[in-house]
């Protein structure tokens, strides 16, 4: 199992992964303050981890930040895809305070989240 429960905490383990493999989707992110600034945000196929059945979906943000694949673990594809949004709102979040910026999808776009979950629900 890849999860788990800590005294009613849900606890996940994540795995990185060397390729972002078959990219499935992406979203294109700009600065706000300067829209010649473009952040793209990557999620690749779940892949099964160790010979499966569990799998894991890698994610990679380019233009600011580490630019290092990570990977979410779950039991199945879609649990997997589920925590892959959730870790990208995270990452977007801890690129946001550690630069100061914050994006935007299009001109006028005032959800600080550009689409992705809330990290802190």
């Amino acid at each position: 199992m890849l999860g788990g429960k800590v005294k009613g905490v849900v606890t996940m383990t994540v795995m990185n992964l060397d390729n972002l493999g078959d990219v499935i989707a992406t979203r294109d992110l700009f600065v706000s303050d300067d829209p010649s600034r473009k952040v793209v945000v990557m999620m690749g196929k779940p892949q099964l981890w160790e010979g499966g059945p569990d799998c894991l979906c890698p994610i990679l943000i380019i233009g600011i930040g580490d630019e290092k694949i990570r990977s979410a673990a779950g039991v199945d594809a879609f649990q997997s895809i589920e925590l892959a949004f959730k870790m990208i709102a995270i990452q977007l979040r801890t690129i946001r305070r550690a630069y100061g910026v914050t994006f935007c999808r299009w001109k006028g776009d005032d959800d600080p989240n550009v689409g992705f979950p809330n990290p802190s629900v």
